[in-house]
């Protein structure tokens, strides 16, 4: 049987390293990316990191370089260092055996390597946009024989400020490029920037719940601000994960999470935006290579690193924003695989916590930190309104309303009161008119 990729004419040298990265059959965005990226349309694709998008864009790319032509042929611009780090390294294993340079320009690296590396003509380059623009202003490289551009990220992109630096960049490409534009999600923001920068675009749609979150196992459990460091060391002792990530709110809740699980004896790590470039990359490679086993971190480490083998996420505070949640949730359970998030919240945070299950159309399993299920009544009130609706009974009425004619409707309260009085009114007068007569007969 022929499988997908050579189906749509992968290149042969592509698909043996594929195999060799054990990759056998495409992830959902990766069915509808390609191919029509390999047919010469634009693309924007929602579908958020653990969904397979890098090699959606990368595969395609593959093809699309001349190896002989030793210019930058494409481009792939991102929010984080960290992402941009990681895309070349995957890039590299795509490209293997093709003779097609690649080079990741990031901001924390040393500025001269990276001109001398751009000398030798770098035929993909990836990079965060504010380095790739001071390489560009200093003469190191120019984007005019560019054909193939990839925007990942642009949610967070837009989020951070980067994208006016983006567009400058793409408005030094050639007119007859190529576009692919990723998200996480779609906002009418991101739509505008779809139709200004794709023309003739294939618009692929890879909800959430059917591209990661399926695969994982979302519960959630009550406890107090107190509790919380409790709660979570009897977690980490029942679940004993092989790789686990601890969300908090802030860079300094992470620092308290590693500080009392550190001082409890575990092996723990922490990552936040205020560490350097070089201690981050130390860090990541400790969690990656699983030297430290547990690692907290704030929300700068919820978008784009791509760690296998996360087996739990804890939300240890509950995020404000139900896409953080999906991109919190989604270092775990990747390429389809299965993970555990458990999301930790008190009663302050209840309103929060609801707030991410409208947003996602779902509803956590609530446990116990011993992990006993509980009977959530969000459950039963969602099951009783859908019984209503299917029996599709209205509402029964009470008082004048329960019926049309409002002349044989039940006396209201009022009502019952005036013709109490007035059959008082009448009993009197009728006592008195019986002892009048009474009197006269005497």
């Amino acid at each position: 049987m022929i499988d997908f990729f050579e189906q749509v004419n992968v290149l042969s040298q592509v698909r043996e390293n594929l195999q060799k990265m054990g990759i056998k059959t495409p992830m959902p965005v990766q069915r509808q990316a390609i191919p029509a990226l390999l047919k010469g349309r634009d693309v924007l694709a929602r579908a958020q990191t653990g969904t397979g998008k890098t090699l959606a864009f990368l595969i395609p790319l593959a093809q699309k370089i001349e190896p002989g032509r030793k210019y930058v042929q494409a481009l792939v611009i991102t929010p984080t260092r960290e992402l941009a780090q990681q895309v070349n390294e995957v890039m590299k294993q795509v490209l293997d055996g093709l003779g097609i340079a690649t080079l990741a320009v990031t901001g924390g690296r040393d500025f001269e390597t990276q001109k001398n590396k751009l000398a030798g003509k770098a035929q993909v380059l990836i990079g965060t946009p504010g380095r790739l623009l001071d390489h560009i202003e200093k003469g190191n490289t120019d984007l005019g024989g560019v054909k193939f551009l990839v925007l990942d990220e642009v949610d967070e992109m837009l989020a951070q400020g980067f994208m006016d630096d983006a567009l400058e960049l793409i408005a030094m490409t050639g007119p007859e490029r190529q576009t692919m534009l990723c998200s996480a999600t779609v906002s009418e923001e991101i739509n505008k920037l779809g139709r200004k920068l794709t023309t003739n675009c294939q618009i692929i749609d890879i909800d959430p719940e059917e591209a990661v979150v399926k695969a994982i196992q979302q519960i959630c459990i009550r406890t107090t601000e107190e509790k919380k460091p409790e709660t979570l060391m009897h977690l980490i002792d029942r679940l004993n994960p092989y790789l686990m990530l601890v969300f908090c709110i802030s860079k300094e809740r992470a620092k308290e999470v590693d500080a009392f699980l550190s001082g409890h004896g575990y092996n723990v790590g922490v990552l936040t935006g205020d560490m350097s470039a070089a201690k981050r990359k130390t860090v990541m490679k400790e969690f990656r290579d699983a030297k430290i086993q547990i690692l907290a971190a704030s929300d700068i480490a919820a978008r784009g690193l791509d760690v296998e083998g996360v087996t739990h996420v804890i939300n240890y505070d509950v995020p404000h924003d139900a896409d953080w949640y999906v991109h919190r949730v989604g270092r775990t359970g990747r390429a389809g695989k299965d993970g555990i998030a458990i999301t930790l919240y008190t009663p302050e945070e209840l309103r929060w916590l609801h707030n991410v299950e409208k947003k996602l159309g779902v509803t956590l399993e609530k446990q116990t930190v011993n992990g006993r299920k509980i009977v959530r009544r969000t459950r039963i009130a969602t099951a009783r309104r859908r019984e209503a609706e299917q029996k599709k009974e209205a509402p029964k009425s009470r008082g004048r309303n329960s019926v049309a004619d409002k002349r044989h409707a039940p006396k209201t309260g009022s009502n019952r009161r005036q013709i109490s009085r007035q059959a008082a009114r009448e009993a009197s007068m009728a006592l008195k008119e019986k002892a009048k007569k009474a009197a006269k007969r005497k």
